[in-house]
């Protein structure tokens, strides 16, 4: 764990995160992520999520392919929503995923 010297604040994320702006892809919506790590999402959305709450969203990797996006389909659990510069940020534990047309799910640990 590390502590943020500005805030004081504890982070008690594990994994490295990479700052990265992906498009999200929602059910009802869509979204840009703000970082990734191997375990989880922080993206910026208009839509509302509550914590706790399951999750469906797709990562699209728009340059792994030359000619296509790559879709990265992911489930897991929101667990932080907080405002952001008038959208809602959204943090998102990730508990599995899967390339292709519909995501196949595989587990993340």
């Amino acid at each position: 764990m590390m502590t943020d010297k500005a805030s004081g604040l504890v982070d008690r994320r594990r994994m490295l995160r990479f700052q990265v702006a992906l498009p999200v892809e929602l059910e009802d919506g869509k979204g840009i992520t703000f970082d990734v790590s191997l375990s989880g999402v922080f993206f910026e959305t208009d839509q509302s999520f509550s914590p706790s709450e399951p999750i469906q969203l797709v990562l699209v990797l728009e340059h792994v392919h030359p000619s296509r996006p790559v879709r990265l389909h992911c489930e897991g659990r929101v667990v932080r929503v907080s405002r952001r510069d008038g959208k809602l940020g959204v943090a998102v534990a990730i508990t599995s995923y899967g390339f292709g047309p519909h995501g196949h799910p595989v587990a993340s640990e």
